[in-house]
C-alpha cells in the first residue's frame, strides 16, 4: 500500500478533530467513543487511535480550539460587570454548557485533574486578573460556583 502524503494525514487529523468537537458538544465526553467517530468521519478506529491513542488526547489536541470558542461566549472587553453579566446569560446557550460540562468533567472524574482542565482554569483566572484585576478572581469563582449549581 503507497504511503500517505502529509497533506492527507492532515485532512484526515482535521476530519477527526472536528468530529471530536461536534461530539464532545453534542454529546459530551462520555458518548463520545472511537466508533463514534468513526461512524462520523468515516476513518476506522484503527485510523483513529493512530492519531489518538487515549480518549484524553483529544482534548489535549482541542485545548486552545475549545477554550478559543468558550472565551467567544463572555464579554471581555467592557469591564467586570459586562464579563459577568455575559457570562450569566452564556449559561443559557447550550454550546458554553457543553464547554463546561467537559472541563468540570476532566476536573473531577480523574484522580489526577486533567491537563485539559488546569489550562483552561489557568487561563481563565490568568485573562480575568489581566483584564479586570485581581479582585476579579472572587468574582470568577462565584461564576464557576453558580455554572455548577445550573447545571446540576
Amino acid at each position: 500500500m503507497p504511503k500517505r502524503s502529509k497533506e492527507d494525514t492532515e485532512i484526515t487529523i482535521q476530519k477527526i478533530m472536528d468530529a471530536v468537537v461536534d461530539q464532545l458538544l453534542r454529546l459530551g465526553y462520555d458518548k463520545m467513543s472511537y466508533t463514534t467517530l468513526s461512524q462520523q468521519t468515516g476513518v476506522s478506529r484503527t485510523g483513529i487511535s493512530h492519531h489518538f491513542p487515549k480518549k484524553t488526547d483529544f482534548t489535549a489536541a482541542l485545548d486552545s480550539r475549545i477554550f478559543k470558542m468558550f472565551v467567544e461566549h463572555v464579554d471581555f472587553d467592557n469591564g467586570l460587570d459586562s464579563f459577568s453579566s455575559s457570562w450569566v446569560t452564556a449559561l443559557d446557550n447550550e454550546e458554553f454548557r457543553a464547554i463546561l460540562r467537559l472541563l468540570f468533567h476532566h476536573i473531577v472524574t480523574t484522580q489526577n485533574t486533567h491537563e485539559f482542565a488546569i489550562n483552561g482554569i489557568d487561563r481563565l483566572y490568568k485573562m480575568t486578573e489581566s483584564q479586570f484585576g485581581g479582585s476579579s478572581s472572587k468574582e470568577l469563582e462565584w461564576l464557576i460556583g453558580k455554572s455548577l449549581v445550573r447545571m446540576v
